[in-house]
Formats: C-alpha cells, structure tokens, sequence
C-alpha cells in the first residue's frame, strides 16, 4: 500500500517548485515596498500566478510521483508553468519597476507588458516542446483557425497596435489634458484596448486607442502647457478702447493662474447694437483649474468696470412704427409684447 509518505519521497521536483513559488510569494510584499508609491499596486498578476504554482505543486506531491503520464505529472507541468509566468512577472517588477524607475526612466506600461508577455509565451512554449508538445507547429499549420483568430481579434488588434503607436511617438503621455470630440480629461494610463481620462468631474472614460489614432485629438498640454483663454465683454461706445483696455488688462495681470508671460492683452471684437465687444485675451498653465481662474478673472473684470466708471449697457433696440411715428425703446417693445394675443395676452 502506497502512503502519502512515500508520495512525498517521488515527489522530490515537486518539492522544488514548491518551495521556490513560496519563496517568491513571500517576497513580493517586501518588493512591493521597495518599489516607487505610486507604483506599489502592481504585482497582482505575479502573486496570481505564484499563488496557482503553490497549489498546484502541492497537489502534484499529493497525488504522487512524477514519472510516468499521471495525473500528477500533468499537474506538476502546469505548476512549473505557472512558476515561471509568476517568475517573469517579478523580473518585470524589478528591472522595468525598481531599477529603471529608480534612474529615471520610464517605460511605457504597454511596452513593458508587450515585452514579458513575449518573454512568458516564450517560455512556456519552449518548456512545452521540450514536454514533446509543439505548439507553434500546431497553430501555423491551422491556417482555418489563424484565419477565425484574426477576424474575431480584428478591433482588439487595431486597438493594441494603436496603443503602440501612441506609446512609441510619445504623442500622448500620462498626466496630459486632451479633448477627443465632447470628452475633455486628463490621461491616466494609455492600456492594451484603451486609454482611460478622468474628466474634470472625476468621471472616467475609457477611449478606445484606434479613435485616439484615427480621430481628431487636442493636446492642451503640448507643446507647453499654456493654453489662452477668452473673455468677452461689452462697454458702452462713449468709453475709448484704449481706456477700456487698459482696464481689462490691468484687472487680471494679478489673478491667481494667469500668466505673466504671455501678458494678457484685449482689443474691440466686435461692434454690437448697444455696445463695443471687447476680447479678453489671458494664458494659463493649470488647466485642470480653468473654469476657477476663469470666473475669478470675470469677478475682477466687473469690478475693475464699476471703479473705472466703465458702462456695460443693457441691451437697448429701437423699434421703427409703420407710420414712421416716433420710436420706443426696448423696455417700452417688451411690455406691448407682453399684452401680444399671440403670446397670450388680453
């Protein structure tokens, strides 16, 4: 009669694998520690993989021996498999995570993921063919399912190589503001399938990296992260523009965000029927805080007008009666269109 004893004694390879997952998953908290703060949640697949070795390998010595095509040989393959994907996610962790970060340099996230799933794919075909299973061969010799693969993975493709490309031209890089059709946010991470933007309500939207490619994209933080705004206001035509720019520009020169450099500037914009429109022109370099600064400029605007005695006029139309008699204002139009039948009047 077998014993689980003498299961343990055949077992000895298993015993290796065991021991080196365990090993390995008992380091990872520690590595995570050494590792950068803002990158110490990374890791969750190599304690997966470690963790799946562990039981599997322990179920392997269980079931006993590794000679012969067992139950226990199948499942202590699959241990050192998962083993050495666990082992590659480490070795990412620690050269692209620890050593690079530590020097300054920043891999992107897809290319990094791009070059250990190559390595862990690698491995674990080669572990397999020397197993005596090809399966390199097996799937070029299937041209039927190359073909079913490719149609099935055809989005899923466009949108990792369009993850490349974004990585590899650095036209896109975390931290950046953009704007793609309606959605305006702040890049998080550029994925596999999708880049995800947090917008400035804190909603976040994952875009799909072959629209980011194909479509229309603007960048408010290239090429230097200032971006101009524009207010626009109406003074009365009794005031000089040159008054009133001097004016406007002086009310935002001090405002917290808008830049000194370059100055704020303002001219006529256009000539409306009560008033000139002038155009308030200010940079920034917050943009995530725009609409703060933005209504604070308007604040110091209306103040700045009220000191300087600067009218900003009401809407005033004169309305022409068909017998040419004289004209009534705009107050005077609005209450006749208040008694209007049409409107619901008396």
């Amino acid at each position: 009669m077998t014993t689980i004893s003498d299961r343990l004694q055949d077992a000895g390879p298993g015993w290796v694998v065991l021991g080196v997952a365990a090993l390995a998953l008992l380091a990872m908290p520690i590595l995570r520690r050494l590792l950068p703060r803002g990158r110490r949640h990374r890791g969750g697949g190599a304690v997966l993989f470690l963790g799946v070795s562990v039981v599997l390998s322990a179920s392997a010595i269980l079931l006993g021996g590794m000679a012969g095509a067992s139950l226990g040989t199948l499942v202590q393959v699959l241990s050192v498999l998962t083993l050495g994907i666990g082992l590659v996610a480490i070795a990412g962790l620690v050269v692209f995570d620890l050593v690079l970060a530590r020097v300054g340099v920043d891999v992107p996230s897809i290319l990094r993921d791009l070059l250990l799933v190559s390595v862990a794919v690698a491995l674990v075909m080669g572990f397999l063919r020397l197993a005596g299973l090809d399966l390199f061969s097996l799937v070029t010799t299937s041209a039927v399912l190359t073909a079913v693969i490719g149609l099935a993975l055809q989005s899923t493709i466009a949108n990792v190589f369009g993850g490349l490309g974004l990585q590899l031209d650095r036209t896109l890089g975390r931290g950046e503001w953009i704007e793609v059709g309606s959605r305006v946010g702040r890049i998080l991470e550029i994925g596999w399938r999708s880049t995800r933007i947090v917008t400035k309500d804190g909603d976040t939207v994952f875009v799909p990296n072959s629209e980011l490619v194909a479509g229309e994209v603007l960048n408010f933080s290239r090429p230097t992260g200032a971006h101009r705004m524009t207010v626009r206001i109406g003074f009365d035509y009794r005031h000089p523009p040159g008054q009133v720019r001097g004016v406007l520009v002086a009310a935002v020169r001090d405002v917290p965000g808008v830049l000194e450099q370059p100055p704020p500037d303002c001219g006529p914009h256009d000539f409306g029927e009560s008033a000139i429109v002038y155009g308030l022109r200010y940079w920034i370099a917050d943009f995530e805080h725009d609409t703060v600064i933005d209504e604070e400029v308007r604040t110091r605007i209306w103040h700045a007008a009220q000191r300087a005695g600067l009218e900003i006029p009401y809407p005033i139309r004169t309305v022409i009666s068909a017998d040419g008699g004289a004209g009534e204002t705009f107050s005077q139009a609005r209450r006749l269109s208040r008694t209007n039948p049409a409107e619901g009047g008396d």
